[in-house]
């Protein structure tokens, strides 16, 4: 039984037709489209209400398939951890806006009466991350959002070679509230709904200081831009000129013209060859990479149980405006 739900609606059942379920999923921001539509500029913005629209082509390859055939087991697992599971199918709206919309694997209640949203992942074999994707982790806020849930409940398993599950069972982590980053996500759903229903226009509706910044930096990125790939070119050239003069592909070359000088260095680095150490003294090798293997297996458990984030200050990517004279 789905367990009581008091900020958010059922907008299509489980049992309902795929067309149906499609249309509505289609009107709303989905939970598997937070973060896509979070980050889209307007190319991005256009191809993904064309997929709406019209449904997309992706029915499903062999790795999805494989994934999907594994939820019904992880939800078992994730039932062991909580006081009720109730795996779900359908689609749900956001009381508080009828357009926020998800569809989490499963709704259920811990053992101290908290709401729930589970989702569950089935990785092939080769999967090498222990962290959430930022992908899936905004998918889980969204649905947390969506649905009033104290937090979220993260399951993944890496198949093996065989692809079979692991031995050990899912790792399971729960994901907690993230006020900042709901807030976020529900800025960008409603902009893109905004953007949508104004008919898709080509350039957005920006605070005037970030227009007349844009303004000023556009035309001097355009002139950079060109310049760039010019000097990218005539940079080729003399480097290929320059590579003909004596010792100058290993030691470099240095000269003056009465445009200008030029000089060239070479770098050479110094690594382990490791077949001739093999070779040479294969036990004391082995040893060695056994204890590489030991020393990544320690770091990979550190890395999952001490994570620490370090944000890079944001880049900048000029892109330019389709369907609008400059």
């Amino acid at each position: 039984m789905t367990p009581q739900i008091t900020a958010a609606r059922i907008v299509v059942p489980d049992d309902a037709p795929r067309t149906v379920w499609m249309l509505e999923r289609g009107e709303g921001v989905t939970a598997s489209d937070a973060w896509k539509i979070a980050r889209a500029g307007i190319k991005a913005r256009r191809t993904i209400v064309e997929q709406k629209m019209n449904g997309s082509t992706f029915r499903g390859n062999k790795a999805t398939n494989a994934g999907q055939a594994r939820e019904a087991a992880l939800l078992d697992e994730a039932a062991e951890r909580l006081a009720s599971l109730a795996p779900n199918g359908a689609l749900w709206a956001s009381v508080e806006n009828d357009l926020h919309r998800a569809t989490p694997d499963a709704i259920g209640i811990d053992p101290d009466g908290a709401l729930v949203v589970v989702e569950v992942k089935s990785h092939e074999f080769g999967w090498k991350s222990d962290a959430i994707p930022v992908e899936h982790m905004a998918q889980m806020q969204w649905q947390i959002h969506v649905l009033g849930a104290d937090y979220a409940l993260y399951g993944f398993e890496v198949r093996d070679e065989d692809d079979m599950p692991p031995v050990g069972g899912a790792t399971w982590i729960p994901v907690p509230r993230d006020d900042e980053m709901i807030a976020w996500l529900i800025e960008r759903a409603d902009d893109f709904i905004t953007w949508r229903d104004a008919g898709c226009p080509d350039v957005d509706d920006l605070p005037e200081h970030v227009t007349d910044a844009v303004a000023e930096w556009a035309p001097l990125k355009r002139d950079l831009d060109a310049a760039t790939a010019a000097e990218k070119a005539a940079n080729a050239k003399v480097k290929a000129a320059v590579a003909k003069l004596p010792g100058a592909l290993r030691f470099g070359a240095v000269g003056m013209t009465e445009h200008g000088g030029f000089q060239t260095t070479v770098s050479e680095t110094v690594s382990i060859d490791e077949a001739a150490w093999k070779g040479a003294a294969p036990e004391v090798h082995a040893h060695v990479e056994a204890l590489r293997v030991e020393l990544a297996v320690l770091e990979a458990s550190a890395l999952k149980h001490f994570p620490r984030a370090t944000r890079k200050a944001p880049s900048l990517r000029f892109q330019e405006v389709e369907n609008v004279d400059n």
